[in-house]
């Protein structure tokens, strides 16, 4: 049955009683629509532009009792006469991006507007604002009595305020929203709209002078451990070394690589072997102007080097704090790694884990992380790596979801912290445990505090962006992940990719989604079943119906042969919303009922 509307009954009421708007009124409408399907920043599809037509003029004729589901689904939506508004979900799907559309648009190039138009929550009922009450027409007044609105105005120092603070709105929604127009490969990876003038750095891998194999790992080690330091530096933003470590060719212009991965500066350097240690050159280079702002040579013994690295990453944020940012202050935090072996074993257990579908990985990864708490006992690592690989296992079905099991993951993340209060990895772990625990909002909670540990984390910025996905706020989940993907754009094993294209599909970018899943699949990263579903969903929302029908007959050989995946329960994992879910599950079965007629 459908829901009956319980808001904005004063306006059904007044159109139900057959009354047209005086036709000044009737004309500034008109006027508002043209204006908006004009406006670039007005993204609904011609779907969406005609419902919102529909439901305008419908409401407008006095019929706005007549705004329902079924209506608005068969006479806009194209479905056919036993259309079922309560089971199929479309127009309930559409009307949520239209609003959220209608509010992007108001605060963008609609800022200043004269007539704002929205859609109520729980209502298919537009309703109309005249904003500016010196030019309303003569029955403004009496149509504000009749909508059941107060004549009050708000005070001039009120609406200045508001209007400050929609122009920033605008601002950060409009740099939000700003896609590259040129290919990947045509323009740094790194999009600069999403950090504004903080300096980008990417620390290049070190060149070993001769031809030592000890000398290559020891320079390959340092640059690694100098990245992670200068992460938890406030104020600046490094680039994943998983980015930069492939660029050790000598003939290599390492500058003009930096460029193309978005940097503003790149540190660069050589290491040469020594009796007992190292001597290295290292200097800070603006790739702007290719000159070197800093250098300096570190002649440190073996026993030496964490010392040394935490010396490079204080020198290197304090020459960004003189020539650049005076405000800029370093953190960072004395948790370290005291024996690469260690390293290495926490790094391989946790590329194990991934993809995250074999319980034997998970096994293997166990293992791996007690060795790795037994030699580092007094170091946080081991304990966070356990933390978040079982919260993995759980999240994927491969452990049950129970008391005891989530005991057991906050413990680790538990000790993790105490040895470390700034960890990244068991601050997500908690956030992991609050998804098993069905507490989105927590979960974005524990990543937003990841984040402000550790800025240059990708790891951070992805699983928060994951987090706000699962909470039901897409919108809000689009520039974490575009952050995790400045920061590690060469890394194609995160499917930080995918999950971004995700979003974007369910905050009704669906252009932006086909092109990030197809990124994706052109760079060779995680792609399967679920993201086809995703494609073939985005085709079908911009009415592509030729390309959906292509997606849905490869998917349909795919399902004929044998393959299978369990769509519902992988959907269930990164989005807590059933609602959200319905477009995909629809294209998903439309797949497999053209399998069930091979």
């Amino acid at each position: 049955m459908e829901r009956k509307q319980t808001t904005d009954t004063s306006m059904e009421s007044q159109f139900s009683e057959r009354e047209s708007l005086p036709s000044p009124e009737q004309a500034a409408i008109d006027e508002q629509l043209a204006r908006m399907f004009e406006s670039s920043q007005f993204g609904a599809n011609d779907r969406r532009r005609a419902f919102l037509k529909y439901i305008i003029e419908e409401t407008l004729a006095g019929r706005a009792d007549r705004l329902k589901g079924y209506s608005i689904g068969v006479s806009v939506l194209g479905r056919s006469e036993d259309f079922d508004a309560t089971s199929d979900p479309v127009v309930r799907l559409e009307a949520r991006r239209l609003r959220r559309e209608l509010e992007h648009y108001y605060l963008t190039d609609g800022s200043n507007d004269p007539l704002v138009i929205t859609i109520p929550k729980g209502s298919y009922v537009p309703s109309f604002d005249f904003r500016d009450q010196t030019s309303a027409t003569p029955n403004s007044a009496e149509r504000a009595r009749r909508s059941g609105k107060a004549s009050w105005r708000a005070p001039n120092w009120l609406l200045l305020l508001l209007l400050v603070l929609l122009v920033a709105i605008s601002g950060y929604l409009l740099v939000e929203s700003l896609e590259p127009d040129t290919p990947p490969g045509d323009q740094a990876i790194t999009d600069p709209d999403l950090w504004g003038d903080l300096p980008i750095v990417a620390v290049m891998p070190f060149n070993p002078l001769g031809s030592s194999a000890v000398a290559s790992v020891a320079a390959r080690g340092i640059a690694e451990d100098i990245t992670t330091d200068l992460a938890r530096v406030q104020g600046l933003r490094v680039i994943s070394y998983a980015s930069t470590a492939e660029l050790s060719d000598e003939a290599v212009d390492l500058i003009d690589q930096g460029r193309q991965l978005g940097a503003t500066h790149i540190l660069r350097g050589s290491l040469q072997t020594m009796t007992d240690g190292y001597r290295l050159n290292i200097g800070l280079v603006d790739v702007d102007s290719r000159s070197e702002i800093w250098a300096k040579r570190f002649d440190y013994k073996t026993t030496d080097r964490f010392d040394t690295q935490t010396e490079i990453s204080r020198e290197i944020s304090a020459t960004f704090s003189i020539e650049l940012f005076p405000e800029l202050t370093s953190r960072i935090e004395d948790a370290r790694w005291t024996r690469r072996d260690a390293r290495i074993l926490y790094q391989q257990a946790l590329d194990i884990i991934h993809p995250p579908s074999d319980p034997a990985r998970f096994d293997a990864a166990h293992a791996l992380l007690q060795r790795v708490v037994s030699l580092e006992p007094n170091a946080p690592h081991g304990h966070a790596g356990l933390g978040f690989a079982e919260s993995h296992r759980a999240w994927f079905g491969l452990a049950p979801n129970t008391d005891e099991t989530r005991d057991a993951i906050q413990q680790y993340a538990e000790i993790a912290l105490e040895k470390d209060p700034a960890n990244v990895r068991a601050l997500l772990t908690l956030g992991n445990l609050e998804m098993l625990k069905g507490q989105p909002q927590k979960a974005i909670e524990f990543g937003q505090r990841a984040v402000e540990q550790e800025p240059s984390s990708s790891l951070a910025h992805g699983y928060l962006g994951l987090f706000l996905l699962y909470a039901g706020k897409p919108e809000q989940a689009i520039t974490p992940l575009k952050r995790s993907l400045s920061l590690d754009p060469l890394s194609i094993r995160r499917p930080y990719r995918n999950i971004l294209g995700v979003s974007q599909f369910h905050a009704g970018h669906y252009r932006d989604s086909l092109n990030t899943l197809q990124e994706n699949l052109d760079l060779g990263g995680p792609f399967g079943i679920h993201m086809m579903v995703y494609q073939a969903a985005g085709n079908a929302a911009l009415e592509q119906f030729d390309e959906e029908a292509a997606i849905l007959e490869r998917l349909s050989a795919m399902i004929a042969e044998g393959e299978t995946f369990p769509l519902r329960w992988w959907l269930e994992r990164v989005i807590y919303d059933p609602e959200m879910m319905q477009p995909v599950l629809s294209e998903y079965e439309k797949a497999k009922s053209l399998a069930d007629e091979r």
